[in-house]
């Protein structure tokens, strides 16, 4: 009777957690306006609030401590969006040399297919290259990839005053829900969050500085292939570092791309591919974990399932978000004395 009891009470907790976790995602899902810009700013709050607290230990005020935080993300900011547009416009002032080679390209690959000749030629004679890629065009292009300016700017906004409003609370809100519980819940709630900050705050880090120094490896490279784009391309894969496992073969599909519109196959192409391929595979596969240890200890396939399940549920940004919050996941589940198995299967060991 005992052991019948103990199972229903078991169904019923699986089959609440479950309808709990299908509402939350729906939630997650149709809100995403509202938690996107939260979870980013709260990515940036992990990054910036060890070094706030640093430099408040200096005796220096907080609020010269955010003006200053803010002048550098808006310094930063404004050099990326420079150095996008100045890679943007490079790519349009270059295409038409590139739009000789595309057309010489097809008609080369429709021979080799033995395409009707005369069709080939006379669908590429109606190809407006200037027009196909015009300026303003490109620049609805990339609109349309980002949303509505003002809309994206409205969530920059967002973003940045989250994030100065959390960055300057007196006592942050941990403290504030730890006080209102017990002793010993209010304990292990600011041990988790602190294990939370301390373990994205090194991931955050690692990844960063993987980053750089990626995207300067594959600049050397680029420089020495003779390849356009070298910046707008480091960058590129800079920014695709963050996403784990595809990020960094995405990040070379470009400027491959750039180097076989001016090379074609040849030597040149394959050493270039070669070089990005194998410093990509070193970087990810070999550094990152040396530095990197042991601090997320998740499971290969878990991180790639977070992947998918995060790129779904919020697009673009849920690719960049997915391994940290699938972290975060997994710190709190190693707390909760019913949800250690499933910490356990999404660990690494």
């Amino acid at each position: 009777m005992a052991d019948k009891r103990a199972g229903e009470l078991l169904f019923l907790k699986l089959f609440f957690a479950l309808l709990a976790a299908v509402f939350i995602f729906f939630v997650l899902k149709e809100l995403r306006q509202i938690f996107i810009p939260f979870f980013i700013a709260l990515f940036f709050y992990f990054m910036f609030n060890g070094m706030v607290r640093k430099l408040m230990k200096w005796k220096i005020p907080k609020s010269l401590i955010l003006i200053a935080l803010l002048l550098v993300i808006f310094t930063c900011l404004f050099l990326l969006g420079l150095l996008i547009f100045n890679g943007v416009s490079s790519f349009v002032d270059n295409f038409p040399a590139y739009s000789e080679k595309i057309v010489r390209m097809v008609k080369t690959l429709s021979a080799y297919l033995k395409l009707p000749a005369l069709d080939v030629e006379k669908y590429i004679a109606h190809i407006d290259w200037g027009k196909t890629f015009d300026p303003a065009q490109i620049t609805a292009l990339v609109s349309g990839a980002i949303g509505d300016f003002t809309s994206f700017i409205g969530n920059l906004l967002l973003v940045l005053l989250l994030l100065m409003l959390m960055l300057s609370e007196k006592v942050p809100m941990v403290a504030r829900i730890a006080m209102a519980l017990s002793e010993e819940r209010g304990e292990e709630l600011q041990r988790v969050v602190a294990a939370i900050d301390s373990k994205l705050r090194h991931y955050l880090f690692i990844k960063t500085l993987m980053g750089l120094v990626t995207a300067a490896l594959a600049a050397v490279i680029l420089i020495v292939g003779r390849v356009d784009f070298v910046i707008f391309s480091a960058l590129l894969i800079f920014f695709l570092n963050f996403i784990p496992t595809i990020g960094s073969l995405i990040g070379t599909a470009f400027p491959v791309m750039i180097a076989f519109l001016r090379y074609g196959f040849c030597l040149r192409l394959l050493l270039i591919t070669a070089g990005l391929m194998v410093m990509g595979f070193v970087m990810g596969n070999v550094v990152e974990p040396q530095v990197m240890g042991k601090n997320l200890n998740l499971s290969p396939i878990v991180i790639v399932l977070s992947l998918i399940f995060w790129g779904w549920l919020w697009g673009v940004v849920g690719l960049f978000l997915a391994v940290p919050i699938t972290s975060a996941l997994k710190i709190i589940c190693e707390n909760i004395p019913d949800l250690k198995p499933l910490a356990a299967a999404m660990s690494g060991e």
